[in-house]
């Protein structure tokens, strides 16, 4: 009798370690993620709130495949430097990101949304004379829309955390933009 659920036992424990790494090796779309947190999340304002995480892990997936991108393909030394610090930091901010959306019960893509996955074909098809150049537009770019989105949630989120976050990582958008300037004008004596 024995042998007969131990049987049965090891068996189930088999199933439920391959549904379990079946889910966690999957990947949740930006659209899915969203749908999720719709269907889970009543209050408006929450909703927003989970809206701001999900896009912010979107454009930190975006930030994340740039730097990583620019230090693969990129010229000057500056640039290189410049994306590794940023690969550092957007792997801190992904980690507060999950770290946060755990704590808010929100729901977060594991891929970018259709306008992230745009910007980066458009950086990995860039000419490699042009790569650098394009890679500090497009950095400029997104630093700017997302800064905006960091510096409105920073009053406007209704979770208290989600504010804090918020207006913690804004010296981060501010520094990316003085480094911004200051890369783009050696590039500017270099080319």
């Amino acid at each position: 009798m024995k042998n007969k659920y131990d049987k049965a036992f090891s068996i189930l424990g088999c199933l439920a370690t391959a549904i379990f790494l079946t889910a966690c090796s999957s990947t949740l779309s930006y659209n899915d993620a969203m749908q999720r947190n719709i269907s889970n999340i009543d209050d408006s304002e929450k909703l927003e709130d989970a809206r701001f995480l999900i896009d912010a892990t979107s454009y930190n997936i975006l930030a994340t495949r740039m730097a990583e991108e620019a230090i693969e393909s990129g010229y000057s030394a500056s640039v290189v430097s410049m994306a590794r610090k940023n690969l550092e930091q957007h792997e801190e901010l992904g980690r507060e990101l999950r770290k946060l959306s755990r704590k808010e019960d929100i729901v977060l893509p594991r891929e970018m949304n259709s306008e992230h996955e745009r910007i980066l074909a458009e950086l990995t098809s860039a000419e490699r004379r042009q790569f650098d150049r394009t890679y500090m537009r497009l950095l400029g770019d997104i630093g700017e829309q997302d800064g905006q989105k960091f510096s409105d949630m920073a009053t406007k989120a209704q979770s208290e955390d989600i504010r804090a976050f918020a207006a913690r990582k804004l010296d981060l958008f501010e520094s990316y933009r003085q480094e911004i300037q200051t890369v783009d004008a050696e590039l500017l004596r270099t080319y």
